[in-house]
C-alpha cells in the first residue's frame, strides 16, 4: 500500500507550478549588550522607532532585546536580503552596543530587575504589553524571557489548496480544508522536530549567570561555562521556555475547534499559584494581567503556532475562529551564530522542505500517549542528541536516530525536488544534501561547531558569544542601504512615533476599564 506521502506526491508531481506563490516572513529576536558583554540597560533607541507600531523593529520580552521583523515576500532572497537590510540599519543606530548572536543569553545580572522590561508608552495597549511581560517575570523569572531564537512563517498560495482539494474531490468550504491541512502540518512538524534539534541546534552550552540558584545536570567547561557533551539545543530543554505550569496544560492540535476551546479555556481558568501572587502588589500596582493559566494565548510556548493576521484588537483565538488558519510559525530554530543575521538561505530551503514535508506526509490524529512521548522524545534530544549510537522512542518502540532521521530526509529530498521544480532552482536539494551530511558527521552540526569554535576562546562561552558579536558588528557597519531601503527606514521610523503619539491621545478609558474588558474578551 502507499504511503499517504506518496499519495499526495502522486497528484502533486505533474503540477509542481502550484506552489509557486508561497509566502515566507522571519522574526529574529537578539539581545542588545554594552561593550563589556552585558545585557544592555539603555533603552530602545528612539532613532529606530517606536517598538510599539514600527511594522519592522520592535522588542520582545525587555527592553533589551530586540525583534526584527521582515514583511511577507515571494522569495527566500528577498526576504534574507530584507533582514541583511534591518540589521545594517539598526547598527548605525546602536552606538557602542552589540547584537548578542546566540540563543541563549549574554552576561546577566543576579537580580532580575537588571533585565529590562520592554517599554510601549502610555497607552493602553503600550501598558498592556508591558504589564504582560511584569506578569512573565513573577510567574517564571525574567532571566528564561531573554533567550531568543528565529520564527519562521510560512503560508501557501491559493492555487495549491485549489489544486489539492480538487484531486481530493473534496466539497468542503476551501478555509475548512485549509484548516484541516495545516493543522497535519501542525502535528508532524511536531513529530519530526527531533530531527530539526539536531540538524539545526546551536546551544549546547551557557553562560552560567544564567543557571545561578537553578538544579541543572549541566556540566563545568572552562570558567563560568556550563554544557552537555552531546546537547543540541539548551534553549528547547527544560532550562530554556520549558515550565512545570504548561507542561500539565494538554493543547489538541487535532483540529482547530478544539485547539481554540483548549487555549479559550486556560486564559479564562484561575491557577492556585498564580492566584497567590495576585493582580496587584501591596502598592497597588499591577503586577501580572490576571491570574489564569494563561494571560494571554501567546503564553503558551509551542514548536509551532497555527496563525491567522489579527485585527486591532482581537485576540489571537478569535481570529482563527473567525477566518481560520492563514499561515504556520515556525518556532523552534535557534539562532545560528555563525550567519550574520542568525539564519542563512541552506536552513531558510530547509524549513520550507520540512515544512511541506510535514503538510504532506500524515494526517494522523495525536493520540494521548503519542502526545506525551512528543515531550520525552524532545528532551533526549536537546540533552544527548548528538550522542554515538542514539536511540529514540518511535510508535512505541526504540529505534537508532540515524535510522529514522536517514529515512525522513531520504523523503523530503522528494518534496525538495517538486520546490526546486516550482521555483525552478537547485537550492531545496541543496539544502537538504547539507543536512544529509550532518547524520554521519555531527561534527558539522552547529551545536558541535559552538563547542568547536568555543575552544578557541579558553572553552568560553561568555567569550566566544561576544567575539562574534564583534565580527558582525563590523560587517553590518561596514554596509551601505540603497537610498530606497535608507529612505523606507527613515519614514518607518518617524511614521511610528506619530502612530504611538497618536494612540496615546485617542485613548479615553481608563487601564483598569480596559484590561477588565481584555481579559473578558
Amino acid at each position: 500500500m502507499q504511503s499517504h506521502l506518496t499519495q499526495q506526491l502522486t497528484w502533486l508531481s505533474p503540477q509542481p507550478h502550484v506552489l509557486q506563490g508561497m509566502l515566507r516572513g522571519l522574526e529574529k529576536e537578539t539581545l542588545r549588550m554594552s561593550p563589556d558583554g552585558m545585557i544592555a540597560q539603555t533603552p530602545h533607541p528612539e532613532a529606530l522607532g517606536s517598538a510599539l507600531t514600527h511594522p519592522h523593529i520592535t522588542t520582545d520580552y525587555s527592553e533589551a532585546l530586540l525583534e526584527l521583523i521582515t514583511p511577507a515576500t515571494a522569495s527566500i532572497a528577498e526576504t534574507l536580503g530584507f533582514l541583511d537590510d534591518l540589521h545594517t540599519y539598526v547598527y548605525r543606530h546602536l552606538g557602542e552596543e552589540r547584537l548578542w548572536l546566540n540563543s541563549m543569553p549574554c552576561m546577566i545580572g543576579l537580580d532580575d530587575e537588571q533585565i529590562p522590561l520592554a517599554q510601549y508608552g502610555t497607552s493602553n495597549i503600550g501598558r498592556l504589553k508591558t504589564l504582560y511581560r511584569h506578569g512573565l517575570g513573577v510567574r517564571y523569572g525574567r532571566k528564561m524571557q531573554t533567550i531568543a531564537g528565529i520564527h519562521y512563517n510560512l503560508s501557501f498560495p491559493d492555487r495549491f489548496w485549489d489544486a489539492w482539494q480538487t484531486a481530493l474531490s473534496d466539497a468542503r468550504p476551501r478555509q475548512d480544508f485549509i484548516n484541516e491541512k495545516y493543522f497535519a502540518l501542525v502535528r508532524n512538524f511536531q513529530r519530526h522536530s527531533f530531527l530539526l534539534l539536531y540538524l539545526l541546534g546551536a546551544s549546547p552550552a551557557v553562560c552560567a549567570c544564567f543557571l545561578v540558584g537553578r538544579q541543572h545536570s549541566l556540566q563545568n567547561l572552562g570558567s563560568h561555562t556550563l554544557y552537555q557533551p552531546h546537547a543540541t539545543s539548551l534553549r528547547m530543554s527544560r532550562l530554556g521556555y520549558q515550565n512545570t505550569v504548561q507542561r500539565d496544560l494538554h493543547v489538541s492540535y487535532n483540529r482547530l475547534d478544539h485547539y481554540i476551546r483548549d487555549l479559550s479555556h486556560a486564559i479564562h481558568t484561575p491557577y492556585p499559584a498564580f492566584e497567590q501572587l495576585g493582580v496587584k502588589n501591596a502598592d497597588g500596582d499591577y503586577v501580572q494581567m490576571n491570574t489564569n493559566v494563561l494571560q494571554i494565548e501567546n503564553e503558551y510556548y509551542g514548536l509551532i503556532r497555527p496563525k491567522r493576521t489579527t485585527l486591532r484588537g482581537e485576540k489571537p483565538t478569535q481570529a482563527l475562529r473567525s477566518r481560520g488558519v492563514e499561515y504556520v510559525e515556525l518556532r523552534c530554530v535557534d539562532l545560528n551564530p555563525f550567519a550574520p543575521t542568525g539564519i542563512d538561505s541552506p536552513t531558510a530551503h530547509f524549513l520550507e522542505v520540512f515544512a511541506l514535508h510535514s503538510l504532506l506526509y500524515s494526517e494522523a490524529p495525536f493520540t494521548p500517549a503519542e502526545y506525551a512521548h512528543l515531550g520525552e522524545r524532545q528532551e533526549t534530544m536537546v540533552e544527548r542528541g548528538r550522542e554515538p549510537g542514539l536511540q529514540l522512542l518511535v510508535d512505541e518502540d526504540p529505534v537508532a536516530f540515524a535510522d529514522v532521521a536517514g529515512r525522513l530526509l531520504a523523503e523530503m529530498a522528494d518534496v525538495a525536488a517538486l520546490l526546486d521544480q516550482a521555483h525552478q532552482t537547485r537550492l531545496y536539494s541543496a539544502a537538504i544534501l547539507e543536512q544529509q551530511q550532518k547524520l554521519g558527521r555531527p561534527e558539522q552540526t552547529y551545536a558541535a561547531r559552538v563547542l568547536d569554535a568555543m575552544k578557541e576562546h579558553g572553552d568560553s562561552f561568555f567569550a566566544f558569544g561576544k567575539a562574534v558579536a564583534e565580527e558582525h558588528r563590523d560587517l553590518f557597519r561596514a554596509r551601505n542601504l540603497s537610498p530606497e531601503r535608507e529612505a523606507l527606514f527613515r519614514q518607518q521610523t518617524a511614521d511610528s512615533l506619530q502612530a504611538q503619539a497618536d494612540l496615546e491621545a485617542a485613548d479615553t478609558l481608563g487601564f483598569d476599564d480596559f484590561l477588565a474588558a481584555y481579559n473578558a474578551a
